[in-house]
């Protein structure tokens, strides 16, 4: 939202702004310059008038329950809520930080634009990182100068019209914001344009006698429809919702030619009811009228959907009388309907909930009584009942456009003159700037949104019984995978992935992420998603699971659909280091070493098992050999396999272990016997890593520890090394080295 009688909402996320020691550097000022030039390059629009970047705790305004962020005067602010109480809705004062310290999200904006004073305010944190706030707020300020009829909207004398309006505005700010921020853009990539519902459901559950709840309505309801058309058209398509933004809250739900007018009314200025005096006058429209029902009992208006009846309002107009005494006020209330039918279901319903209205606003003298005449319905209290027919007859105006409001003189005012804001001088200003390098994530965000739609298909993949497969894929890497820890790493890292996909299908609002995000930019929310804390996404066999399992399993959704995915859980990758880098080679050399040679020296293989790609990078990782950081060293690239044996031998009672590796290239098996050489010192500890000096014997690493040296001739004959292209392969030869799959 913006203008001083609105903001922008928690949906945003952690919004950035300097510090006051940070506003005096270069440095923060060039991120800010960047930004908002970034994102007057994005948007197609230009800043009229220098804009200015202001620490949130600089704004003079502040949020008053149940209204808004707003900078009126109490009495002001009063009248505005005395007279919804009136009316039976968004009356209930919550407070700014509910009992458990959790905000509703308004009290604490993470961002707000001042139209009138053409200040940008930010959350003031201690980071440059997020800029999407900056961008989103930014893109208000070319809202309200480009198009300057929109400032007639926060006049607020039609809430209904502005809670409309704002959809598209801030479907506009949230589009070009959400496009600077990896999460946001996936989010919204991830909803499917045929039940991105989920917001709408809970909304009503949010909050709906609050006036917070129409805070809110513009951020569910605009971010769709503004990325239709941003999909559709681009910038040009955006400027045209601008040029003409929906009337009513009704348009918005319910878009289309029978919604797209509606009817305008003037009440009369004075009412004859003695020590009472005119208060606010407002348009409670299909939102209004929605929440004062479901608030009050109406079983059927207290469901997600809206009740039927609704789609046949035309316009509506109330007055609160405020008078002398205690619960003495008085309400005249005019609504206009399509049908006859559906004016009665109105009045029907209201005078059911009717005793209601009293009692919650506490302002009221009387119940409120619905009087039908044709498709108008006339709402008075006792002191107002002589008024009915003059008020039935006030002066109505059908209106199709925006613009035909604005000529109209924003009816029923006088005029829209005070709608334009008198900007204020001010300092940290800042203007766009022509970029040399100016940014495209926005059509390519765009490129991938337009893609995962048509991919899918509109419908979701057919992944019916794929869990029955995943889950005996799971039970077969299990029992024959025990022995070989990489391989069983990543048949873990293939079905938790695919399982993960499946399950995301059946939710509308992810089952695109995997047609929205790609490769890296989908393990990169991943981590940030699950493993925001821990410095390594891969560090456990279950983290690299969810982070490059689900990352493999997308890729080939999208990429090969439903089948593509079933193939890959018939035929997982043999290692992790498949999974580490898709796309290399992935055929493995699995070890062996066969129990007759050892066994003719006396000896015994106690225990074997295969490291890999991973479990050595983490390896390096722990005795700080390598960075921790997703950035695998070059050499383990070329790992093809290995195995460690812990051999003992009855004679002299020798034992240890001895680790055999394959490289690709000899210059990958010469990298890790020197970063061994490395490691052997300081991992002395580690029972399982042999001591002793690596030998490389072309691309074969043999690590043989002096305990076993006597035997190192033995160990090389009995070695059986055998090459699997595929995991299918691999389990034909019996699970090697087992001599059969179980």
């Amino acid at each position: 939202m913006c203008g001083r009688t609105a903001l922008t909402v928690l949906w945003i996320g952690v919004a950035w702004a300097p510090s006051a020691a940070a506003q005096s550097t270069e440095a923060w000022r060039a991120a800010v310059a960047r930004t908002i030039s970034e994102t007057c390059a994005v948007r197609g629009l230009s800043l009229d008038k220098p804009l200015s970047v202001l620490p949130m705790d600089e704004f003079q305004g502040g949020y008053t329950p149940g209204i808004g962020s707003v900078t009126w005067e109490d009495d002001h602010a009063r009248t505005w809520r005395e007279g919804w109480c009136a009316l039976g809705v968004y009356c209930t004062q919550e407070p700014t930080a509910p009992a458990g310290g959790k905000s509703n999200g308004f009290a604490r904006p993470a961002g707000l634009y001042d139209r009138d004073r053409n200040v940008l305010f930010v959350r003031d944190v201690q980071s440059v990182d997020s800029v999407g706030t900056v961008a989103h707020e930014a893109v208000h300020a070319l809202q309200y100068q480009r198009f300057p009829d929109l400032n007639a909207i926060h006049l607020w004398r039609n809430r209904d019209l502005a809670a409309a309006a704002n959809s598209v505005v801030e479907g506009d700010a949230h589009v070009i914001g959400w496009s600077f921020d990896a999460t946001r853009r996936a989010l919204l990539c991830s909803a499917d344009p045929a039940s991105a519902v989920k917001g709408r459901a809970e909304w009503w559950n949010w909050q709906p006698d609050g006036l917070s709840a129409l805070e809110a309505f513009p951020h569910v309801f605009g971010l769709e429809p503004a990325l239709k058309e941003m999909l559709a058209r681009g910038n040009t398509a955006m400027d045209g919702m601008l040029h003409d933004p929906p009337l009513s809250t009704l348009a918005v739900l319910k878009p289309g030619p029978s919604t797209a007018s509606a009817e305008f009314i003037r009440l009369a200025d004075e009412f004859d009811v003695e020590d009472c005096t005119t208060g606010l006058r407002n348009t409670a429209g299909v939102v209004g009228i929605w929440g004062l029902l479901r608030l009050h009992g109406d079983a059927e208006a207290a469901g997600d959907a809206l009740p039927a009846f609704l789609e046949a309002w035309r316009g509506d107009r109330f007055v609160h009388l405020a008078c002398a005494g205690d619960q003495d006020d008085e309400l005249a209330w005019l609504t206009r309907w399509r049908t006859p039918a559906a004016a009665s279901e109105f009045a029907a319903r209201l005078g059911a909930i009717a005793a209601a209205i009293p009692g919650y606003g506490g302002v009221l003298g009387s119940e409120p009584e619905p009087v039908v005449e044709g498709r108008t319905v006339v709402v008075v209290t006792a002191g107002l009942r002589d008024e009915v027919a003059r008020i039935a007859d006030s002066e109505t105006k059908v209106l199709a456009t925006f613009d035909d409001w604005i000529d109209s003189g924003c009816f029923p005012d006088q005029s829209c003159a005070d709608a334009d804001p008198q900007v204020e001088e001010s300092t940290n200003e800042f203007l766009c700037a022509d970029l040399e390098d100016p940014p495209g994530h926005l059509d390519v965000w765009l490129d991938r949104v337009r893609h995962a739609r048509q991919a899918a298909g509109g419908a979701p993949p057919a992944l019916t019984g794929i869990l029955d497969e995943i889950g005996r894929l799971a039970a077969f890497c299990a029992v024959n995978g025990a022995r070989n820890p990489d391989l069983l790493a990543a048949c873990r890292a293939t079905y938790s992935g695919a399982r993960y996909i499946a399950q995301l299908d059946e939710d509308a609002n992810y089952r695109l992420l995997p047609y929205c995000l790609a490769g890296r930019e989908l393990r990169d929310w991943l981590q940030s998603t699950y493993y925001a804390d821990h410095p390594r996404a891969f560090a456990s066999q279950a983290a690299f699971a969810s982070v490059y399992g689900v990352a493999r399993a997308a890729e080939v959704l999208a990429d090969a659909g439903a089948a593509g995915l079933r193939a890959l859980v018939g035929n997982p990758p043999l290692s992790t280091l498949a999974l580490l880098r898709p796309g290399a080679a992935t055929d493995v050399a699995v070890v062996g070493l066969r129990q007759a040679e050892v066994g003719a020296r006396g000896c015994e293989i106690t225990a074997s098992h295969a490291r890999g790609a991973l479990a050595i990078w983490n390896l390096l990782m722990d005795y700080e050999l390598a960075p921790e950081e997703d950035a695998l060293p070059p050499f383990l690239a070329g790992w093809r396999g290995d195995r460690q044996f812990h051999i003992r031998c009855a004679e002299g009672s020798r034992s240890g272990w001895a680790w055999i590796s394959h490289w690709r290239t000899a210059e990958a098996a010469a990298t890790f016997a020197a970063r061994y050489r490395e490691l052997a010192p300081l991992a002395a500890a580690d029972t399982e890593l042999p001591v002793a000096d690596p030998v490389v014997e072309d691309r074969t690493v043999w690590i043989i520890p002096d305990a076993l040296k006597q035997l190192e001739p033995t160990i090389k004959a009995g070695v059986e090394v055998r090459d699997f292209a595929d995991f299918s392969s691999w389990v034909a030869s019996g699970c090697f080295p087992q001599q059969v799959c179980n």
